[in-house]
């Protein structure tokens, strides 16, 4: 996703423009971030930890969800429009129509090669900033780095391979065999 350079959009004008793009497209605090729509390989990694987390989540008072939901991010000064690929939610979560404006507790990005800058850099900025506990980067080869919100900054982040267990720093007892999401069946 490459912001446009140099032109503001207004969110009125963001929302004008995302109705009309038939890709995934997200607003960075007057800019836009244009991606095309992902891979069979992305859907099955994000299917597969969606899954597991509903599971886990199930009779709970959280919930995850998918990029089809819009997480917008805001302050006085800044807005961020975005559709984290699965994030959680608890049912404190604010709404506003079918978006939520309130931060996520756990977010997972799916990385794409030509769009890491962004899950990397751009978006790890702004979780962090908006307090978004623990950030979880899926890289498709079989990888996740997590970091986790402490006094206010992600620390050193600690890497799964695909062979290890996944395990939450925000609920203690959400593991996920990692082989089992990065398999092709």
């Amino acid at each position: 996703m490459e912001p446009i350079r140099n032109v503001f959009i207004t969110p009125k004008e963001f929302e004008e423009i995302q109705s009309k793009y038939d890709g995934i497209c997200e607003y960075l605090n007057g800019e836009i971030l244009f991606s095309s729509r992902t891979s069979q390989k992305h859907n099955r990694i994000v299917r597969k930890i969606l899954s597991k987390l509903d599971a886990y989540f199930e009779g709970s008072r959280c919930e995850p969800f998918s990029e089809q939901i819009e997480v917008i991010f805001k302050n006085e000064n800044e807005q961020y429009n975005f559709l984290p690929d699965i994030f959680v939610m608890c049912d404190d979560a604010e709404t506003l129509g079918e978006n939520f404006i309130s931060t996520p507790k756990i977010i997972f990005e799916v990385v794409s090669e030509k769009y890491s800058d962004n899950d990397y850099f751009i978006k790890a900025r702004i979780y962090q900033k908006f307090g978004v506990l623990e950030y979880n980067i899926v890289e498709p080869n079989g990888s996740i780095t997590q970091y986790t919100l402490v006094n206010g900054a992600y620390g050193t982040p600690r890497v799964f391979s695909h062979k290890d267990i996944y395990t939450s720093t925000v609920y203690k007892d959400l593991k996920i065999e990692l082989e089992n999401i990065f398999n092709k069946k």
